[in-house]
């Protein structure tokens, strides 16, 4: 993963960084040092690009929810759709246009059952998959209270 300048919090990236000697870095494209962008971006922060990202989906994402075949399907055939994939277990898409910054709505059908969550426009199917079951046995744990 690349190292990037972020405002925690916020949903992009400042710019990319750049290693111009051992251990300094600056912005990509203006090659800017931290303290320099923090003057224009206060608290802006060095980080990997998946930190960031999954700072993104903490502040963003849901929880997997039960919706209904009408709405899988409407949202298949409806929406610009990428990432389709199926493999006897479980169909997963995910929606082309993000919410918000790399956060996007994604579909599945796992079980019998139709979900609906906000996550990473760059989850894998497996991951997808795991967050289902996670959510279920969580649930099923809530319930037995």
């Amino acid at each position: 993963m690349f190292k990037v300048f972020y405002v925690p919090g916020q949903t992009t990236i400042i710019d990319y960084a750049r290693e111009v000697a051992p251990g300094i870095w600056a912005t990509r494209n203006r090659l800017l040092m931290l303290p320099e962008l923090q003057i224009s971006h206060p608290g802006a922060v060095l980080g990997d690009e998946e930190g960031f990202l999954l700072d993104q989906e903490a502040v963003y994402g849901t929880r997997p929810i039960e919706t209904t075949q009408a709405r899988f399907n409407h949202a298949a055939a409806n929406q610009p759709v990428s990432d389709y994939e199926a493999d006897g277990q479980c169909d997963t898409f995910k929606l082309e246009n993000c919410v918000v910054g790399n956060v996007t709505r994604i579909y599945a059908h796992w079980e019998g059952r139709y979900w609906t969550f906000l996550g990473l426009a760059t989850l894998p199917h497996g991951a997808i998959i795991e967050r289902l079951s996670q959510s279920l046995s969580a649930r099923k744990s809530d319930e037995a209270i």
